[in-house]
């Protein structure tokens, strides 16, 4: 794969065309079929993941059922949360076609940006941007839920209480 063809992920596009080759060598690609579950909710994640192929659906459980929160595709990733604060996986990824997704394990990103600090802080500020998006559009989400969910939401939207 061309190093070029990484430009259309947010956190890579800003790095110089030397950095973008260095990041290509060290991202493991291996390809998902139609149907096959790539990440598990409630399982550690150990690497952040970039979808170079295909698309992917973010599900998560909802009492016995598995709701999807969103579609990643071409140039989307996952796993960055982890990056930052390890834990268990928030949601399960399931591909939707056949996809190819590139994988860069946390502790050798961890060394790459360490190692590499300019890459390291474009990096950094670009994935904390993504993140913060996705936590607005999260916040827009719940409030929006939980105004519409509420019995008494005429009233809500009142301003003025003599009306």
């Amino acid at each position: 794969m061309p190093a070029e063809e990484l430009r259309i992920v947010s956190f890579l596009k800003d790095l110089s065309p030397e950095e973008l080759q260095m990041f290509l060598t060290l991202l493991h690609v291996r390809e998902a079929r139609k149907g096959e579950r790539i990440l598990t909710e409630g399982e550690p994640v150990h690497a952040l993941s970039i979808v170079l192929r295909g698309t992917v659906h973010v599900r998560r459980k909802a009492g016995k059922r598995e709701v999807m929160l969103g579609r990643i595709g071409v140039g989307g990733f996952f796993g960055e949360i982890n990056l930052f604060d390890a834990g268990l996986a928030t949601a399960s990824i399931l591909a939707m076609d056949n996809v190819h997704i590139g994988s860069i394990g946390h502790e050798t990103l961890r060394t790459f940006m360490a190692n590499n600090t300019t890459a390291g802080y474009k990096i950094c500020a670009a994935l904390l941007a993504e993140v913060s998006r996705r936590l607005r559009t999260t916040n827009q989400r719940l409030v929006n839920a939980v105004f519409w969910a509420s019995t008494d939401a005429t009233t809500a939207v009142r301003t003025n209480p003599e009306d």
